[in-house]
């Protein structure tokens, strides 16, 4: 992590570009109206949608659109790249080229019109499971296919499942020739590539990058391997209610799929192309527990030291925070956790959602997701409520948003986001107005 010591008050990084798919739809706008009107998109899936021969005691989950993906990716890049890549990397693609559409950089195919800026582009996306989508067709198209023609491998298998194809692909479609990146820890992915394209940017590395996090965790295996921690709500009876965050009789998260891309650029050089900075990347950490592969430090004391680094890092202090979007699974521990680091390091209790809530846990795309959705919070002066938190837990005493409006936002209030992951990965960002 970089510290204090760069230049970032003379020349601070800033956000000009967002793409944000989930299974709410397609498009930053459409999702946050929907975020905003408490819509969620978790259902019990139909039992076709896991076609192995597992027994699936709970099988709900928030699913993105794979036909619409479908038709947005055949539409936006040229045959040989969506042919050659899986449902993962089309994700990815189609939120990447909305960013760079909203940043005046080409929401197309077609590569920057200059090589020397070309090299001064770095691309860093995070995901947490990978091409768990592909990889379960393949064993499908071996182990069950009724004709033997298709009992093999497809010959772009390797291509289509290594993870480095994600940040390659975007490379090669638009010419970008900085770092090419592939993240993985775990949930906390897609945060984790936002900071380190941060410190790239701040140690003069690139001039702009793009980063994000992408997950398509709704398979069989995956669904079948969270069920057997005991980490998924069995709560199939609440339909879109059933992951509740912080609430006293929360049981467990519920899977999403989904993505989110930021544009990320040092102001100066924003200002040299007339684009607008939709907000301020003020700063981040990430940081080990060094306790435990799947539970944190009780009492939440790593994630509270993680969340002092970004602070520290954003130049920020604590009481300046506005709003929290917070890592908020569902599950009984996690949240005590997070809401005890929460009361550490906020006594002046700022407002906090859980997004996962509507969107379900998006794994590697989760902290993408909720930044993205902190630069759309300090764009309106609104926020995301926690939604379905009827009956709060008295051991975890947030201050939970309740409605969208927050003019603390409007009065210079930053917002963090946190992400915290199984292997003890814990990341945060700090965002304020531009």
């Amino acid at each position: 992590m970089v510290t204090g010591a760069h230049s970032a008050e003379e020349d601070p990084v800033v956000v000009t570009g967002l793409g944000l798919s989930t299974s709410l739809g397609f498009g930053a706008k459409v999702n946050w109206e929907r975020m905003l009107g408490g819509h969620s998109a978790i259902a019990v899936q139909p039992p076709e949608m896991f076609p192995l021969p597992v027994s699936l005691p709970v099988r709900l989950g928030a699913r993105l659109d794979r036909d619409q993906l479908s038709q947005r990716i055949q539409a936006a890049v040229p045959r040989a790249v969506w042919n050659t890549s899986e449902p993962l990397c089309h994700l990815w693609l189609v939120t990447a080229l909305e960013a760079l559409g909203q940043a005046g950089l080409g929401g197309d195919a077609g590569p920057p019109e200059e090589e020397a800026a070309a090299v001064r582009v770095g691309v860093f996306v995070g995901t947490g499971a990978g091409a768990t989508d592909f990889i379960e067709g393949e064993y499908l198209n071996i182990f069950t296919a009724e004709k033997a023609v298709r009992r093999d491998v497809s010959r772009m298998a390797v291509p289509k499942y290594m993870a480095s194809s994600l940040a390659a692909q975007l490379s090669i479609l638009k010419g970008f020739r900085g770092p090419s990146l592939t993240v993985n820890t775990a949930c906390s992915s897609g945060a984790t590539a936002l900071v380190l394209a941060l410190d790239a940017l701040r140690l003069g590395r690139i001039d702009r990058a793009v980063a994000g996090g992408v997950e398509l965790p709704l398979v069989t295996s995956v669904l079948k391997g969270f069920s057997n921690l005991s980490a998924l709500s069995t709560r199939s009876d609440l339909g879109s209610r059933a992951c509740r965050p912080f609430q006293a009789d929360r049981d467990g998260m519920v899977l999403g799929e989904g993505g989110a891309c930021l544009v990320l650029e040092r102001r100066s050089c924003a200002e040299r192309r007339g684009a607008e900075a939709l907000a301020l990347f003020r700063g981040g950490a990430h940081s080990s527990e060094a306790h435990h592969l799947l539970s944190p430090r009780e009492g939440g004391e790593a994630m509270a030291d993680n969340m002092e680094l970004a602070l520290a890092d954003a130049a920020l202090d604590a009481p300046a925070v506005a709003h929290v979007y917070s890592h908020g699974t569902g599950t009984r521990y996690n949240d005590l956790c997070e809401a005890a680091a929460l009361g550490r390091i906020f006594p002046h209790r700022p407002t906090v959602s859980a997004t996962k809530a509507q969107l379900g846990h998006t794994i590697g795309a989760a902290g993408a997701i909720d930044a993205a959705l902190a630069v759309l919070s300090l764009r309106s002066g609104q926020v995301v409520p926690l939604a379905h938190l009827e009956q709060p837990d008295p051991a975890c005493p947030i201050n939970a948003a309740r409605e969208p409006s927050q003019a603390a936002l409007s009065n210079g209030g930053g917002v963090l986001v946190n992400s915290f992951a199984f292997g003890g990965h814990n990341t945060t960002l700090a965002f304020s107005a531009a």
